[in-house]
């Protein structure tokens, strides 16, 4: 008896280390096919951020729970928008994601294969034909001509696209800010509240924007979106150069307030029937992650 007793303890204990090590593994797999939302291209498994370790504790009591790892993958994605997954699902929203590379490449070799054998072709009939200096010099006119094509066709877009920054204040501020500092930056991810979304028709945009807990309540940095109809969450990245007013940035405030604003009048002034959702006050690092749900109406001016 006491040896039967004693096999099926021995049974249990390694049924439990097998288990647990495939956990073990299951958890580990998981998190290094997640992303950090407030890192530069990290899994949760490399970050150290508060929202990894946040995520890691969530996945870790999901699989505690008997969550299958595509039921986490869908909570996460639901959650944080299909960016927190390193390999995207397949829907129509992500086919050029997928597909888009494979059928470069493929134009690609066509496009090779074809000058290729065009110019093979266009050798062996001058071998064949035996031609003279007259024609020779014929066509190495030829191919000076096709260069300049090249030389255009790669020139002409390149000074197009010069003029265009040139004339374009938008673009001039663009190109002004793309080697200027970034930090302090905040990550949002904004969340429409379910009763909400309903009442979303696709044709409002969504203000998002940070400004000082206390004193002047302009726009510290801004980014503004156009709404989709069902989509229920949005990424936002501001950061120290979207301010609206010279020396008014990120970087010249220590405590911030952050705020998400459906507007079906597309003003910059809050409306009566505007969705908002405002955020406590958070003292700026230089990377800083927020989640924000729009939850209230707005029900005067």
């Amino acid at each position: 008896m006491n040896r039967k007793l004693l096999y099926y303890f021995l049974i249990f204990i390694l049924s439990s280390s097998s288990f647990s090590n495939n956990s073990e593994r299951e958890y580990n797999e998981i998190i290094e096919n997640l992303r950090c939302l407030v890192c530069q291209n990290q899994s949760l498994s490399e970050s150290d951020s508060n929202l990894a370790k946040d995520l890691r504790s969530k996945v870790r009591s999901m699989l505690d729970e008997g969550k299958s790892d595509k039921e986490i993958y869908k909570f996460m994605a639901d959650r944080y928008t299909d960016y927190v997954l390193y390999n995207p699902p397949i829907k129509n929203s992500t086919l050029i994601l997928w597909y888009g590379p494979f059928i470069i490449l493929v134009l690609s070799l066509i496009y090779i294969f074809f000058i290729f054998r065009r110019k093979n072709s266009e050798r062996i009939l001058l071998e064949e034909n035996n031609f003279g200096e007259d024609n020779i010099s014929g066509e190495s006119k030829v191919y000076i001509n096709k260069y300049i094509k090249v030389f255009f066709a790669i020139f002409i877009p390149i000074f197009a696209l010069f003029m265009y920054i040139s004339s374009s204040d938008f673009m001039k501020y663009k190109v002004s800010n793309f080697f200027a500092s970034k930090e302090p930056v905040i990550d949002v991810t904004v969340i429409i509240h379910e009763e909400i979304l309903p009442k979303i028709t696709g044709n409002e945009v969504l203000f998002v924007y940070a400004r000082r807990s206390n004193g002047m309540r302009v726009p510290l940095a801004i980014d503004i979106y156009d709404v989709a109809l069902k989509k229920n969450s949005y990424n936002v990245k501001l950061d120290n150069t979207m301010n609206m007013i010279e020396n008014q940035t990120l970087s010249s405030a220590e405590e911030v307030i952050i705020e998400a604003r459906i507007s079906k009048t597309k003003r910059a002034m809050v409306m009566p029937g505007d969705f908002i959702g405002i955020s406590k006050p958070i003292k700026l690092e230089a990377s800083n992650y927020l989640l924000l749900k729009i939850n209230s109406i707005v029900t005067d001016e």
